[in-house]
């Protein structure tokens, strides 16, 4: 599974940010996070696609 890590926390289903893992939107493959990322995100948010239990490690 993956998530999409944004400077202020991580992308959330409502389409917003959230600090908190466990609120993040997960993804089954990195296609269907990098995919939803570039339609939801405005172009000048930087992100990048991490799998989720390298994310559950650091926290």
């Amino acid at each position: 599974m993956y998530v999409v890590k944004m400077r202020g926390g991580y992308l959330c289903a409502n389409k917003d940010v959230t600090r908190r893992l466990r609120y993040a939107t997960k993804f089954k493959t990195e296609a269907d996070a990098e995919e939803l990322a570039q339609k939801w995100l405005r172009n000048d948010i930087s992100y990048e696609i991490v799998p989720l239990e390298m994310e559950l490690e650091q926290a």
